[in-house]
């Protein structure tokens, strides 16, 4: 005959681990809540092998830790490398202005001290050559042309001039402006004299009497003072080192003998 179990009386509390007895007399299990895994083993394999199976809405996707490793190398390195490369960049560009600056002071105190130790070139005038137009009655200034050789003198040893152009030349007679000209744009070496022409061509103004009787002299030398007066503008060099351009006042006193045929100065002198 099959056992029974009496029913439990009631208000007694019964065990967490009684569970229903099936009929061979073991206790029967609840079915697995679906979150659970659920391990079954297959018919065809042995007890000891065994299949998991997983819900998809719990798995967890976790990368291989080569994938950290691969990050770390190709990520964080090159962040460092410019974090360092930046001081390095700074240096150089900060040492290049630095030295720029002192490239240019250095050439700035070069040029002073040429400036101050430097002295101005000195004049004197060799001739005075006048031609005329042709039919000209030599009433007017703009009838003649003035060619006058001058002989300029560096006295800088170790510094040449640079003749800048834009130099104006003006020649005079009793105040009178009888013709005028450009200086021309030239160097000079260090320590010598250089031969310089300068061509004048005569203004509108009506000549001085002296100078007009000078002009028509023939066998009678008929002597006439002049006044050569030159605004230059010059440069002072030391090999490849130039100064900025230095304005320069020149004024000649002449005297010669006739301005016709046979020209000779008399005397001359300049100041600057």
């Amino acid at each position: 005959m099959e056992g029974r179990v009496p029913p439990a009386p009631d208000g007694d509390d019964t065990d967490d681990n009684s569970l229903p007895l099936h009929s061979s007399g073991s206790k029967s299990l609840p079915p697995p809540p679906p979150s659970l895994l659920l391990i079954t083993p297959p018919p065809d394999m042995n007890s000891e092998t065994y299949v998991i199976q997983i819900p998809k809405d719990q798995i967890y996707r976790i990368p291989p830790p080569e994938n950290a490793l691969f990050v770390e190398r190709n990520g964080k390195k090159p962040v460092e490398k410019n974090k360092k490369s930046r001081p390095k960049c700074w240096v150089w560009i900060t040492g290049s202005i630095l030295v720029v600056l002192a490239l240019i002071i250095a050439l700035i105190l070069v040029t002073l001290s040429i400036v101050y130790r430097s002295k101005s070139p000195s004049f004197s005038v060799a001739h005075v050559l006048v031609k005329y137009a042709q039919n000209s009655t030599h009433k007017h200034s703009q009838s003649a042309g003035y060619t006058i050789s001058l002989k300029a003198n560096n006295p800088n040893e170790i510094m040449g001039i640079d003749y800048d152009s834009g130099g104006v030349v003006t020649l005079s007679s009793e105040g009178k402006k009888i013709a005028t000209g450009k200086f021309p744009s030239l160097e000079q070496e260090d320590n010598g004299f250089k031969k310089i022409k300068v061509f004048l061509k005569g203004t509108k103004e009506t000549l001085p009497k002296e100078i007009e009787k000078s002009m028509k002299a023939n066998k009678t030398k008929v002597p006439v003072s002049l006044t050569l007066n030159a605004k230059l503008r010059v440069k002072l060099k030391l090999g490849v080192i130039k100064t900025w351009i230095l304005d320069m006042d020149v004024a000649c006193k002449i005297k010669v003998n006739t301005l016709g045929v046979g020209s000779v100065i008399l005397s001359e002198e300049c100041q600057n």
